[in-house]
């Protein structure tokens, strides 16, 4: 007990207002002044705008940025001041946006998009940062739009692409993001423009 009240008595409390007006709310070290602990931002009304950790002025933990509103905007997660672990950014009405994962400061692996419907919009692979792998593209009634793979963020490969009924209707070779047909149904090009006017 005497330790944690030790421990204690070397961090303060700190309210302060930024340069936008805004509150922060913070625990410090007294000696070097860093942040260590809990961290709050509140709005002028006193609405939370972020949520985070700190330790020795780094981030380490999650932090979680709020909508006016009070409902989720972004939750990352922070290893020492780098991304590291789950990663998931909501829409306004609280429904899912974006999900994936970071390792060491860079996105990585299966990262999903959803609709503001909650239908799944797309999901792809990340590696360095970057579309990289097999990826796969919805429309919002949750039948297939495209399927092909990324190389560096660009089409690379077969590219396949569907009607709004799910219906393969046109194949593509892509190279660096450059692709061009090599099988398409007669009216391929009429039920890509019908798709892409039903599904905005």
């Amino acid at each position: 007990l005497a330790l944690l009240v030790a421990c204690q008595s070397k961090v303060e409390q700190v309210e302060a207002e930024d340069s936008y007006g805004y509150t922060e709310k913070y625990e410090r070290k007294k000696a070097d002044f860093a942040k260590h602990g809990l961290y709050e931002k509140f709005t002028t009304d006193g609405k939370k705008l972020e949520q985070a950790h700190y330790t020795n002025d780094t981030l380490n933990g999650m932090r979680i940025l709020y909508y006016e509103s009070g409902d989720t905007q972004v939750v990352e997660t922070h290893r020492m001041g780098i991304f590291e672990g789950p990663f998931r950014a909501y829409y306004e009405s609280g429904k899912l946006e974006i999900e994936g994962q970071y390792e060491a400061n860079v996105m990585h692996g299966e990262w999903k998009r959803y609709y503001p419907n909650g239908q799944l919009m797309e999901v792809v692979i990340f590696a360095e940062n970057a579309e990289n792998g097999p990826f796969v593209e919805y429309y919002k009634n949750g039948n297939k739009k495209a399927e092909g793979t990324y190389r560096n963020g660009e089409e690379n490969g077969l590219l396949k692409k569907f009607s709004l009924s799910g219906k393969h209707i046109r194949s593509m070779n892509c190279e660096d993001g450059v692709c061009r047909t090599i099988w398409k149904e007669d009216n391929a090009d009429e039920l890509e423009a019908e798709a892409e006017r039903e599904n905005e």
